[in-house]
């Protein structure tokens, strides 16, 4: 991993959270750039998330989201957008808190169900009969990972984009600020 006083900020999060959209407002504020893990997997395969999802299934987007985990890990300056289930790989976990503040994006079940909107590019919940209950259920089993691995924890409920980021901006700049300590009792 490379050694830097600014660490990348990684925001992770179930599907629907704002992840790119937040993402991306942060990474203009700090002059950073923006990367999306699902982005690169979509270019390393040139087919789409949902694609790879219905033809190899989700343990071979799991192997492909890995590696793009790795690559996103090995920049700086950046801002990482990861999958809602890159946690669930405690690799991915080790490898992006080496390289950066990890940010949850908490979102309320009802709010990701309306921000998720047309669910047919969403692998996880389409064709689903009660997408609700499906939210509700992937939540109980990942919640507790994203909290495990979140150095903070910003809840978008209600939030408008701005407000959102600026939330996560915070807790980021705090943090920044004493990585290199954060980064030794990580190691502990």
């Amino acid at each position: 991993m490379v050694q830097t006083l600014n660490p990348n900020l990684v925001l992770i999060g179930y599907m629907g959270t704002g992840k790119t959209t937040i993402g991306r407002r942060c990474a203009r504020a700090l002059r950073f750039r923006f990367v999306d893990t699902d982005q690169l997997v979509e270019r390393a395969t040139a087919r789409p998330v949902p694609q790879i999802f219905a033809s190899e299934g989700e343990a071979a987007f799991r192997r492909l989201e890995r590696e793009a985990v790795a690559e996103a890990a090995m920049r700086v300056h950046v801002v990482i957008g990861t999958g809602g289930g890159a946690v669930l790989d405690p690799a991915n976990v080790v490898i992006l808190r080496k390289s950066g503040v990890l940010v949850w994006l908490r979102v309320e079940p009802e709010e990701i169900l309306r921000r998720c909107g047309d669910r047919s590019s969403r692998p996880l919940l389409a064709g689903v009969e009660d997408p609700l209950g499906r939210i509700r259920e992937m939540l109980d089993l990942r919640s507790p990972l994203y909290a495990a691995a979140a150095d903070a924890t910003v809840d978008t409920t209600g939030l408008r984009h701005e407000d959102a980021a600026a939330k996560v901006l915070a807790a980021y700049r705090e943090l920044a600020s004493r990585w290199i300590g954060l980064r030794r009792d990580r190691e502990a």
